[in-house]
């Protein structure tokens, strides 16, 4: 005996559930397509962050004296890295929990702010692709 995910009824330990029809298989391939939007997502938002912050730090030290546009794009630069780190935690969060991880994960990209952040999150990525491939076999 098991309960149903869907409708939360105790059914039989069966693929498919006599009340409401709902099935094992749909259940798999649903988490599997969550995990590839996951993956490009987390490498996409890891890129994207240390990029900004990157350029934000790079147009700083190449600021001249009595400049006055450049500290303005190097502010913006850093607040869309940290607007794209914040979406990154979150990312991870969401994505770690998958593997029932979730708090040990994100603890650890909060507490390495804001670079080990994008390790974090290229790490994670990397761990659902290769549980992507793991899953997808029979």
């Amino acid at each position: 005996m098991r309960i149903c995910p869907n409708c939360r009824l105790i059914t039989a330990d069966e693929r498919r559930c006599a009340e409401c029809g709902w099935n094992i298989e749909s259940s798999t391939d649903r988490a599997v397509s969550v995990a590839h939007r996951y993956t490009s997502s987390l490498r996409y938002m890891s890129l994207f962050s240390a990029a900004m912050f990157a350029a934000s730090f790079i147009v700083v030290f190449s600021m001249k004296p009595g400049a006055t546009f450049i500290p303005a794009v190097a502010a913006g630069l850093f607040a869309a890295g940290f607007v794209a780190d914040v979406f990154l935690v979150w990312l991870i969060y969401r994505a770690a929990a998958l593997f029932h991880e979730a708090k040990l994960w994100t603890l650890g990209a909060v507490l390495t702010f804001p670079f080990g952040t994008v390790v974090f999150g290229l790490l994670l990525a990397r761990r659902v692709r290769l549980a992507e491939k793991g899953s997808a076999k029979p």
